[in-house]
């Protein structure tokens, strides 16, 4: 005989007896939340997924009623940082419960909040090991950073409290320092916070301007809001980014991934505008230092050229007066020289003239005359032969004292040797 029929209700209301017989008591259980709905109730999606590749082993719906939820919540808030939200895993303490129209799920009645901090700081740290294994860790801190940051690209919300203070500090410090800023909003919490702040650094690399640095900053907030800064993505877009990012943000005791990358991660968008203005004061400090320097280098240089200077003007005035009486001294010796070969010579020629006085006495006719020759003169001229006498030509002969006025009558060459 064939069974005895039943109704869907009548087998569901079996289903659920077994249940409620089967599993009596309230049981801890370990599940990632997908969904999460609040309507003073909080409806779940709990799933779990493999460790080996991530599919998908399980899920059932869960809900949290509001006289549990209204104390679960901000308890789990206050102790983990975090808030409940999709991709976190929890350890809940949950009843199975079964509904003939609504179906299998879990009535949950407590939430462990350290399970919960467990597997995000788990997380965190699977980040940070996937990026050192990657060999990128390091990359955006090995950036050179820029002696002159004025020239800033801001990541931020435009409301935030955070990009106010950044932007008074800046615009106002106390040294005067110019700083050009230019803001690129994001969604600086939450789950599309991450995707939001990497479109916006795309938009940096993509812009025209010739920005120093990035900064990416936001207020304070919750623990919670930390967690998008944990995120790979994030993280990853950081280390690979061409300009040096400084984060500010805003959490006193906790430090991101995203802080680690970042080629300077610092507590607050004060914090940051500080850091850009100490910066800008060392280069200041570096030039003054640098003048200083060169104005003692330019000095001692040019005591020392003038100390040179001296020493060579004392040289060569010892060196000229040296000089001087060298020259002064060949002079006069050669004024002396001149002096003696002049006298010698102008005694030799007073000699040589004595000499030629001498014979032009010897030779002077007047002379010869005395001895008591006598001279022959032919119309003015002496006459030393008769070749040209002719009988009737008048002849004078000089003697030393006087002359005798001849006439020729007749010439004879008897005695005139010369003559051919």
């Amino acid at each position: 005989m064939p069974e005895e029929n039943r109704t869907l209700s009548e087998l569901l209301g079996q289903v659920k007896g077994a249940l409620e017989k089967g599993l009596p008591d309230q049981y801890w259980v370990v599940a990632e939340i997908m969904e999460l709905r609040e309507n003073r109730h909080c409806y779940l999606e709990l799933i779990e997924k493999s460790e080996e590749n991530d599919s998908l082993l399980a899920k059932v719906r869960a809900t949290i009623w509001a006289s549990r939820y209204g104390m679960l919540r901000p308890f789990f808030e206050a102790s983990t940082g975090t808030r409940l939200k999709s991709g976190i895993k929890i350890l809940c303490k949950a009843s199975v419960e079964f509904h003939a129209q609504y179906g299998l799920s879990l009535n949950i009645t407590d939430i462990d909040p350290s399970y919960t901090l467990g597997d995000l700081a788990r997380k965190k740290q699977e980040v940070i090991q996937r990026l050192r294994k990657e060999g990128v860790f390091d990359m955006n801190r090995e950036l050179p950073f820029p002696l002159v940051p004025q020239h800033i690209a801001v990541i931020s919300s435009q409301t935030a409290a955070g990009y106010g203070d950044f932007m008074e500090t800046i615009q106002n410090n106390r040294h005067g320092f110019y700083f050009h800023a230019t803001l690129f909003p994001a969604v600086m919490q939450g789950d599309e916070a991450p995707l939001s702040i990497t479109s916006a650094m795309e938009e940096i690399y993509e812009s025209d301007s010739d920005f120093d640095c990035v900064v990416l900053i936001r207020g304070g907030g919750s623990k919670a809001d930390l967690e998008s800064f944990n995120h790979y993505d994030l993280s990853y877009f950081i280390t690979q980014f061409p300009l040096p990012v400084i984060t500010g943000i805003g959490h006193e005791r906790d430090e991101s991934v995203a802080d680690m990358v970042a080629h300077k991660g610092l507590k607050t968008p004060t914090a940051v505008a500080e850091f850009l203005v100490d910066q800008l004061l060392a280069f200041e400090f570096q030039l003054s230092a640098m003048l200083d320097r060169l104005s003692t280098s330019v000095r001692m240089r040019v005591q020392g050229d003038l100390s040179r200077l001296e020493r060579y003007g004392r040289d060569m005035m010892h060196l000229s007066k040296a000089l001087l009486f060298q020259q002064s001294e060949q002079v006069r010796q050669t004024e002396d020289r001149l002096r003696r070969e002049l006298a010698m010579l102008l005694e030799r020629k007073g000699e040589y003239l004595a000499q030629l006085k001498k014979r032009n006495e010897l030779v002077d006719p007047r002379n010869i005359l005395l001895r008591g020759y006598s001279m022959t003169l032919l119309e003015g001229k002496s006459v030393s032969s008769i070749k040209n006498i002719k009988p009737g030509s008048l002849l004078e002969t000089r003697l030393y004292k006087g002359s005798i006025i001849s006439k020729v009558e007749h010439t004879s060459q008897k005695n005139d040797k010369s003559e051919d």
